[in-house]
């Protein structure tokens, strides 16, 4: 015989169940009051044990394995109720405003809540999004030798939508792709433009690709500078140094000469992903498959 604690209602208790311990004091039957509910011990049966408190129906003594959904609810909910007595199950739902996914740990059988980005990240997938500065350098020089400590062997994508940025950040991003002993390889959407674009041509050979409808353009360094006469020739001075060496590291990177590079960027270049293609730039411009166009 087995005990737990419930709580019943008088009309619940029928002729065949097991009398309790103490009987339940009602108001006269002629009026309409309500009845006093009380705690009460009772004694059920082994048989009944199988019955849970919280209203589920007996479970089969076969283990069934969990779906996908059920184990991402059952390892991200709590409980809810108090300790002694029946329990409800509470899913907690994805804090608003930020983009999180559930996610598992490697080695690890509980899901949790994790940022959209960090998530990719363990992917081995980088995302620029916006102007290439020293803020973002940084995040993401980090983020490339990390990736690149755990496993030298397995390709890093990054994956660029960007109206351009600094140079300088840039080139320390460059720097770096260059050296991970893992391939780094590049995809565009959206748009590649100017700084961006150069990330882009200068990824791992055979691992650059474009979407269908990506920008893409390429110039020449720019800047500006001001004050004494001296200043502004070093300054000037500076920026051919930089033109050159971009120069010759597109060159390198389209197997074209460094002089025909450096006329043909010597302003904004916009490119279509099929002359993009055809220039050397990118090596692959990615399509939808044709069999999900005709919902096969």
């Amino acid at each position: 015989m087995s005990t737990v604690s419930m709580k019943l209602s008088p009309r619940v208790i029928s002729q065949n169940t097991t009398t309790s311990r103490q009987e339940f004091r009602t108001f006269n039957s002629s009026s309409r009051s309500s009845v006093a509910v009380t705690e009460q011990k009772l004694t059920i049966p082994n048989s009944a044990v199988g019955l849970r408190c919280t209203g589920s129906l007996p479970t089969s003594s076969r283990t069934r394995s969990l779906s996908l959904s059920e184990a991402v609810r059952k390892s991200t909910s709590r409980k809810s109720g108090p300790s002694s007595g029946p329990t409800k199950d509470v899913t907690t739902m994805m804090p608003i405003g930020v983009p999180k996914v559930p996610y598992r740990t490697p080695k690890e059988n509980t899901w949790q809540w994790v940022d959209l980005w960090n998530c990719l990240y363990r992917e081995r997938i980088i995302f620029i999004g916006d102007n290439i500065d020293e803020e973002m350098s940084n995040q993401l020089v980090g983020t490339l030798l990390y990736l690149d400590s755990i496993d030298k062997g397995k390709d890093i994508m990054l994956y660029i939508n960007s109206p351009s940025g600094e140079v300088v950040p840039t080139l320390a991003l460059y720097d770096t792709m260059n050296a991970c002993q893992s391939d780094v390889g590049t995809l565009a959407f959206g748009g590649a433009m100017g700084m961006s674009g150069f990330l882009l041509a200068t990824g791992k050979k055979g691992k650059r690709n474009v979407l269908p409808n990506t920008k893409i353009m390429l110039h020449q360094p720019s800047g500006a500078a001001r004050g004494q006469a001296m200043d502004i020739y070093n300054e000037a001075r500076e920026l051919l140094r930089l033109r050159h060496y971009m120069s010759s590291v597109l060159a390198k990177s389209l197997d074209k000469p460094v002089e025909e590079v450096k006329k043909r960027f010597a302003r904004d270049v916009y490119f279509s992903p099929e002359e993009a293609k055809e220039y050397g730039i990118i090596d692959n411009v990615i399509y939808p498959s044709v069999t999900k166009g005709l919902d096969m």
